[in-house]
């Protein structure tokens, strides 16, 4: 401990003796550092803000769909009943009639997408039911024509979000019903919105499929696809399930014409994609590292040239190789360490400018903090080796004579 005491106070009085050229140097270490850390925690705060938003805008999902081309069969409502009785603990099953049309209210008309669906549908989306409530089972069963809607389609349509029994004229195909308000949906988060800019304004309206059916001549007693909604930690294995109970029931094992998909498999392939992007901008900071690693090595060449005359002395008075080797080693990995610890504070201090603005969250893992501090002692040790060996090598008489 002694000897490594020394040899720590012997490079740390060098690195302070030559302040300008410590700065320099370390210069690249923490400019490759601080790009690492704020590249790390921006590529965790926009994989958190995206697949947050993604849920927030499709819910826990699955679809399961039928190829009309490849088969007559069709999805029946015994079939949604066998599916929700043999997976009790999912949030419901539903059809999905999507249409498009018209909505009309008190103040205006727009454009919009009808969806004719079951009580289940109301998990579609995070954004609850802020007004009001989603349509029962009973309202469902008797094709009341009663809709739920965003909080500010209402707004457009009535101008007012007390809404709640207020009616609109829903308009399919050149035909028309009136439906009564009877829930408000919480309004769609900040990505929705950028998707939806530019556009002119279009609304989204939810009805009982039996409704839809009836006003707007859809069938609803077979269907080519249905919705399971799920927590996501099960979405996957519940959307499995059904998919293997509906091709037994319709006799389509051997065919690719059922198909099922969640979003949890896309919120995972998304992820895939980002660590994608990640890695390489990871890799652009690395790049940064390596050459502020050789600007490391190339100083501590000259620091070697430099202090010949002492390598010289030393030796000549019994300092061993790996004496003169350690000796020059640890002035390399003090060096990139500092140089690490201002990179790891100013990568940090950037992440959260950098986040603010762009409005993610700012996640910064202990691990990512202490592999960098790691990482920067090994830069400093890998790119250390030559100038160190170099020093340990020369002969105390060919270094005195210089």
């Amino acid at each position: 401990m002694g000897k490594i005491g020394e040899y720590l106070k012997s490079a740390i009085k060098q690195i302070i003796g030559n302040g300008y050229r410590t700065a320099m140097t370390m210069l690249g270490i923490v400019i490759g550092i601080a790009a690492v850390i704020a590249v790390v925690a921006l590529g965790n705060g926009m994989s958190a803000y995206v697949t947050n938003s993604l849920n927030d805008i499709a819910g826990n999902y699955g679809i399961i769909s039928l190829d009309s081309s490849k088969t007559t069969e069709r999805f029946t409502r015994e079939d949604i009943s066998n599916i929700e009785d043999a997976l009790p603990d999912i949030k419901g099953v539903s059809p999905n009639l999507s249409m498009y049309g018209k909505l009309a209210g008190r103040k205006e008309t727009f454009e919009a997408n009808i969806t004719g669906a079951s009580v289940a549908y109301e998990n579609a989306m995070s954004n609850g039911i802020v007004k009001g409530s989603y349509f029962n089972r009973q309202q469902v069963e008797s094709g009341a024509r009663v809709c739920v809607m965003l909080l500010d389609d209402a707004r457009h349509l009535f101008g007012t979000e007390d809404a709640i029994g207020l009616e609109t004229d829903i308009t399919v195909n050149g035909k028309t019903a009136t439906y009564t308000v009877v829930g408000l949906r919480d309004n769609m988060n900040e990505m929705y919105a950028f998707l939806m800019e530019g556009q002119d304004y279009f609304c989204q309206v939810e009805v009982p499929y039996t409704a839809a059916g009836a006003d707007f001549d859809y069938n609803t007693t077979e269907f080519t696809n249905l919705m399971l909604f799920d927590d996501q930690s099960t979405l996957s294995d519940s959307v499995e399930t059904a998919k293997n109970m509906l091709i037994n029931a319709h006799g389509l094992r051997g065919t690719s014409a059922l198909s099922a998909y969640s979003m949890a498999d896309f919120t995972d392939e998304l992820d895939s994609v980002l660590g994608y992007a990640e890695s390489f901008l990871l890799l652009v900071s690395v790049i940064s590292l390596v050459v502020g690693g050789i600007g490391v090595m190339n100083i501590m060449l000259v620091s070697v040239t430099e202090r010949t005359r002492e390598i010289g002395i030393r030796k000549s008075i019994g300092a061993s190789t790996g004496a003169i080797m350690t000796q020059f080693l640890a002035e390399s990995a003090i060096l990139t360490l500092l140089g690490g610890i201002v990179g790891i504070v100013l990568g940090i201090a950037a992440a959260y400018i950098i986040c603010s603005l762009i409005g993610f969250d700012v996640i910064i893992t202990p691990t990512s903090v202490l592999g960098a501090a790691f990482f920067s002692v090994l830069i400093g040790l890998f790119f250390g080796i030559y100038p160190a060996r170099k020093a340990a090598l020369m002969k105390p008489i060919d270094a005195l004579r210089l």
